[in-house]
């Protein structure tokens, strides 16, 4: 979606990834399991190290021979273009910084200390080596300024848009009528990171106040024992794939009968799935914690709870707005306004061409931009 909206509104773009590094990275996986042993259970990242970053440097600056550009974009790139020698202006665009990551997801706990500086001394180089720096949310944005010294005049935010290729009318998505039963979906690929206990226990919560609902988990499975006295309320859906048409068009369907969206996660940076919710008019409830401000808005697009709210938190909100016809039909409305208006890509592409044409005016006349894109950050809802 981000380089092909990037084609649609700002200019042509060459794609200088993906590249793979899947021998040293093998190693790099035999080397963790002996450090592991050793340590207690400690790790080295090394995807995100000195000597991988190097060897980015040196492929990238190869590649960037053979054609002129005006500029890069790099969306979470900072490991190819850290060491990357070049006079082209750098637009650096990602959902957080490391420092925010570390300790704050599980794949980025447990570092050895090296590890973790290594991490920081890289995006400090990469930040300071870009031109602009964009990022989806202000709580990112604020740790680049603050952390890795950012200049306020390099870094703007841009939220970024919902990844499903068939929207629908404003019209359809207005005409959504309640029935008797409350649609909660929950869609997600981690299940312990995105809360999906808490989701069960809101429905379990609900059915204790009398409300008739309903929960479809998309994207993962909950645990026997959770779930085992609950299957008549509950719908497990595995996996889809959107790259899928018959796929997609059914995770369309569960969006078009969801009521709410809930995602009570523990840590997050930028849920496209927010974004999704809001394009099918569905409000959201979710934690207060990390990026989420930028995607879910309390009092139109959802609700945002305190990171120590539980089911019978997110039951009683949920509740209020059940029971309330004028403001659950409010809230839809203003999802699906706050979709049109800021959370898609069309919107995102025109913002980013403005910020980058008054970054670099004198590109603008036929810009060719390189996207230097080792793994496809931006194309999963969750």
């Amino acid at each position: 979606m981000l380089g092909h909206t990037l084609e649609e509104h700002v200019g042509d773009v060459d794609y200088l990834g993906p590249v793979s590094l899947r021998y040293l990275f093998a190693l790099g996986d035999r080397l963790n399991r002996v450090i592991g042993w050793l340590t207690g259970g400690k790790r080295y990242h090394y995807s995100t190290s000195v000597l991988v970053s190097w060897l980015y440097a040196a492929l990238f600056w190869f590649k960037l021979r053979r054609k002129r550009y005006d500029f890069i974009f790099a969306p979470a790139a900072y490991t190819e273009f850290a060491f990357l020698r070049t006079n082209l202006p750098i637009v650096y665009c990602a959902d957080s910084t490391l420092a925010q990551l570390i300790g704050y997801y599980d794949g980025m706990s447990a570092l050895l200390p090296i590890s973790k500086k290594e991490l920081n001394y890289i995006e400090q180089r990469a930040i300071n080596k870009a031109s602009l720096l964009l990022y989806s949310s202000q709580w990112a944005a604020q740790s680049a300024k603050d952390t890795f010294g950012a200049p306020e005049r390099m870094v703007e935010v841009v939220p970024f848009g919902a990844n499903l290729t068939q929207i629908p009318d404003r019209q359809t998505v207005l005409q959504h009528t309640k029935t008797s039963r409350c649609e909660l979906l929950f869609v997600g690929v981690e299940w312990k990171r995105k809360g999906g206990e808490i989701a069960v226990e809101t429905l379990a919560e609900l059915s204790r106040l009398q409300v008739d609902a309903h929960l479809t988990i998309c994207g993962c499975v909950p645990p026997p024992e959770l779930i085992h006295n609950m299957q008549d309320k509950l719908t497990v859906i595995p996996f889809l794939d959107k790259n899928d048409p018959v796929q997609l068009q059914r995770l369309n369907a569960l969006y078009e009968a969801a009521d709410f969206f809930i995602l009570p996660t523990r840590a997050e940076c930028a849920a496209i799935a927010f974004c999704e919710a809001s394009a099918f008019g569905v409000p959201s409830f979710t934690t207060e914690t990390g990026g989420i401000a930028d995607f879910v808005v309390n009092n139109e697009n959802g609700y945002r709870l305190s990171l120590s709210a539980r089911g019978h938190d997110y039951a009683q909100a949920i509740k209020r707005v059940w029971d309330d016809d004028a403001l659950y039909y409010s809230l839809r409305e203003k999802s699906r306004n706050l979709y049109e208006q800021r959370l898609n890509w069309d919107a995102w592409g025109r913002q980013v061409r403005r910020v980058l044409h008054a970054h670099f005016a004198s590109a603008f006349y036929n810009p060719r931009i390189t996207v230097p894109i080792r793994r496809a950050r931006y194309q999963t809802a969750s």
